[in-house]
C-alpha cells in the first residue's frame, strides 16, 4: 500500500535533514583534512564544465555575486534530491540506499573532475554520503517502528503509526548537528596560519624604493555617487573561478619561474619582500564587463617588476607568452613583449597600502596594465612559465575568449543612476572613462538623442594606466532624457556607437541611461 500524503511529507523531511547533516559532516571532515568541502568540490566542477552560453549569462547577470548564486543553487538542488529520495522510499530501504549512493557518486565524479582535484579530495564527499545515508535510514526506521509508548503524540496514517514528536525531535537534532559540524568546519578551514602570516606582513610591509607621490590634487572630484579615483580594497570588484577564496600561508608559499628560460628560479615570499619594491596606480577590469558595468576599479599596487624576475631567469628567444598558474589551478597567458616593454607589470604583494586581501590574491598576484584580467591578472600566483603559444592555453581561451585582449576605450555614467528621477534645475552628470596604457584625453556627453555632444570637464590625469573621472553641468528641464557618454584616448580613437557584446574580447558602444526630470 502506498504512503498517505502526511507520511510522505515526514519521509521527505527526513531526507532533507539527512542531506543537511551529511553536508555539515562533510564540511567538517574536509576542514580536518584540508580538502575542499563537498559543495566546494561540486561548485568547482560546475564552474569548469558549464556550457559557455550559461557561463557568460551567469557572469553578465550576476556579476560578482555569481558564486553566491551557484552555491545557493547547489544547496537547493541537493535539498530537493534529499527530499525526493526520502519521500519516494515508501518504507523500503533499497531505493534509499540507491538514491543516496547516486548522489554520492555524482559528488565524487565532480570532485575528481576539478582541475586540481585528487583522490583525497573525494574523502569528504564519501563521508558526507555515508553519514547522510545513516541519518536517513535511522529517521525512516523511527517512522516505521514507533515506540509503543507513543500515546497521544502518535497519529495513525493508513497502516502506519507515526511518533510525531519523537521523530521531529530527532530531526531537529539532526539540523542542529548539521549546523554545529558546518560551523566547526568553517572555523577550522579559516586557516589560522594564513591569517597570522598576513597579519605579520601587515605590521612590517616594506616601503617602496620608488614611492609614488600622494594622490594628485584634482584627480578625484569627490561627487556623491561617483566612483572614487582609488577604490577601497573592500569595494574592489572580485571576479575569478575560485568558489572559496584560497587562504595561503605566506611562510610556505613559493613562486617558480620556468619553461623556456636559461636559469629556472624559485622565490619565497620573504625573497620578494627583500627586493626593491615599486608602486604603480593601475586600473584593472574584467572582459565580461557590460557597458556601464562595475567590474572595473583602480588601486595603488606594490610589488616587484615582473621584467626583473624574468630577466634573472633568462628568457629564451623562442618564448612567446608569459603563462601563469594560480594556487587553485587557474591559468592565463599573455604576450612576452607586454612584460618586457617597460610598463608597470608587477608581481604584486600590496594593494592600497596593505598586503593583498585574501580575495584579491594574497600573498602574491600579477597586475598587468593594458590587457584584460582573464589573460593576465592571476591571483594566488604560484608559477610562471615562459612558453610558446602552441604549448598551452589559458583557462578562458578554450572557452571561446580571445587569446589577445587589449583593453578597449570605455566610459561610464555614474551620476545620475539609470532610471533616476531628478528635480529640474542645475544637475551634475559624472562618471569615469578608461583606456588603460593609452590614457583618456576627452569625454563627451549627449543629453537627448538629437542633441549635440558636449565636452565634459576631466579630472587631473592620474596616468595612462588609470581611469579618469569626468563631469558636466546640466541645467535640467522637465521631461524624459537619454544620456550617453563616449571617450577618446590618446591615440585619437573615439568610442563607436555600435554595440559589441563582451565576448570574445570586450564590450564596445556608448553607455546610455534614461532619466526623468520632474
Amino acid at each position: 500500500m502506498s504512503d498517505a500524503p502526511p507520511l510522505v511529507r515526514y519521509r521527505g523531511l527526513a531526507g532533507l535533514a539527512a542531506i543537511a547533516f551529511g553536508l555539515g559532516a562533510g564540511e567538517f571532515v574536509a576542514a580536518l583534512m584540508d580538502r575542499p568541502s563537498p559543495i566546494t568540490a561540486v561548485a568547482g566542477a560546475v564552474i569548469d564544465n558549464v556550457p559557455r552560453g550559461i557561463e557568460r549569462w551567469a557572469i553578465s547577470t550576476f556579476g560578482r555575486n555569481d558564486k553566491k548564486v551557484l552555491g545557493i543553487g547547489i544547496v537547493v538542488a541537493l535539498a530537493l534530491a534529499g527530499i525526493v529520495v526520502g519521500a519516494r522510499s515508501g518504507g523500503r530501504r533499497r531505493p534509499v540506499v540507491i538514491g543516496a549512493l547516486m548522489i554520492g557518486v555524482l559528488g565524487v565524479v565532480a570532485t575528481l573532475a576539478d582541475r586540481v582535484g585528487g583522490l583525497g579530495d573525494a574523502v569528504p564527499v564519501i563521508a558526507a554520503t555515508v553519514i547522510g545515508l545513516a541519518v536517513l535510514l535511522g529517521l525512516l526506521w523511527m517512522l516505521d517502528h514507533p515506540s509503543a509508548s507513543t500515546g497521544s503524540a502518535g497519529a495513525v496514517v493508513g497502516t502506519h503509526t507515526v511518533g510525531r514528536r519523537k521523530f521531529l525531535a530527532y530531526t531537529g537534532l539532526s539540523a542542529v548537528g548539521a549546523a554545529v559540524f558546518g560551523a566547526g568546519g568553517r572555523s577550522i578551514a579559516g586557516n589560522k596560519g594564513a591569517v597570522a602570516s598576513r597579519a605579520a606582513v601587515a605590521a612590517e610591509l616594506p616601503s617602496p624604493v620608488r614611492p609614488l607621490p600622494p594622490t594628485a590634487a584634482g584627480v578625484d572630484f569627490a561627487i556623491p555617487g561617483l566612483s572614487p579615483w582609488k577604490v577601497s580594497n573592500a569595494d574592489f570588484y572580485r571576479i575569478d573561478t575560485a568558489f572559496v577564496v584560497p587562504k595561503i600561508d605566506a611562510r610556505t608559499w613559493k613562486l617558480e619561474i620556468g619553461g623556456l628560460v636559461d636559469r629556472p628560479r624559485t622565490y619565497t615570499y620573504e625573497d620578494l619582500l627583500k627586493r626593491d619594491l615599486v608602486e604603480a596606480d593601475v586600473t584593472l577590469m574584467c572582459v565580461s564587463n557590460e557597458l556601464g558595468g562595475d567590474l572595473v576599479g583602480n588601486a595603488r599596487w606594490l610589488g616587484v617588476p615582473l621584467k626583473e624576475l624574468l630577466e634573472e631567469a633568462g628568457v629564451q628567444a623562442e618564448a612567446e607568452q608569459v603563462f601563469s598558474t594560480s594556487a587553485d589551478g587557474w591559468t592565463s597567458g599573455f604576450p612576452k613583449e607586454i612584460a618586457m616593454d617597460g610598463r608597470n607589470a608587477l608581481v604584486a604583494v600590496g594593494m592600497n597600502g596593505e598586503p593583498l586581501p585574501f580575495a584579491h590574491g594574497f600573498p602574491v598576484r600579477l597586475v598587468i596594465p593594458g590587457i584584460y584580467g582573464y589573460v593576465s591578472a592571476t591571483k594566488w600566483l604560484t608559477k610562471i612559465d615562459m612558453l610558446r603559444f602552441a604549448d598551452a592555453e589559458g583557462y578562458w581561451i578554450p572557452r571561446g575568449w580571445s587569446q589577445l585582449a587589449p583593453v578597449k576605450t570605455s566610459s561610464r555614467i555614474d551620476v545620475p543612476r539609470k532610471d533616476a528621477r531628478i528635480d529640474a534645475g542645475p544637475t551634475v552628470l559624472a562618471g569615469v572613462a578608461w583606456a588603460q596604457h593609452r590614457g583618456i584625453t576627452k569625454v563627451e556627453v549627449q543629453v537627448g538623442a538629437s542633441e549635440k555632444w558636449q565636452e565634459a570637464t576631466l579630472a587631473t590625469d592620474g596616468g595612462i594606466d588609470t581611469w579618469r573621472q569626468w563631469k558636466l553641468n546640466w541645467n535640467a528641464t522637465r521631461g524624459d532624457y537619454a544620456i550617453a557618454v563616449r571617450a577618446t584616448d590618446r591615440q585619437g580613437k573615439t568610442q563607436s556607437s555600435d554595440y559589441v557584446p563582451p565576448a570574445p574580447d570586450g564590450a564596445e558602444g556608448w553607455h546610455t541611461i534614461q532619466v526623468h526630470v520632474n
